[in-house]
């Protein structure tokens, strides 16, 4: 599953690994988490629409807006 930054996607919150009102402090989490656990999974860092927070998902872990999900933008991919 490729995600791309410009289209908005959905992720149920409840997932989060991670999150963050600071990118930088997001994306330092996900890094830490790919560390402690090893895995060939995609992580992504998202920020919730109109929130103004960063949250770590597993990119397979998307749902769709009928499903429940919130809309989110990816802005980084680890």
């Amino acid at each position: 599953m490729l995600l791309m930054n410009n289209e908005t996607v959905f992720f149920n919150p409840g997932d989060a690994i991670a999150n963050s009102r600071d990118f930088r402090e997001a994306r330092r989490s996900a890094e830490i988490f790919k560390t402690e656990r090893p895995t060939e999974r995609k992580i992504v860092i998202a920020e919730a629409d109109g929130k103004e927070l960063f949250a770590v998902y597993y990119a397979d872990t998307q749902k769709t807006a009928e499903a429940g999900g919130t809309a989110h933008h990816i802005k980084d991919e680890l």
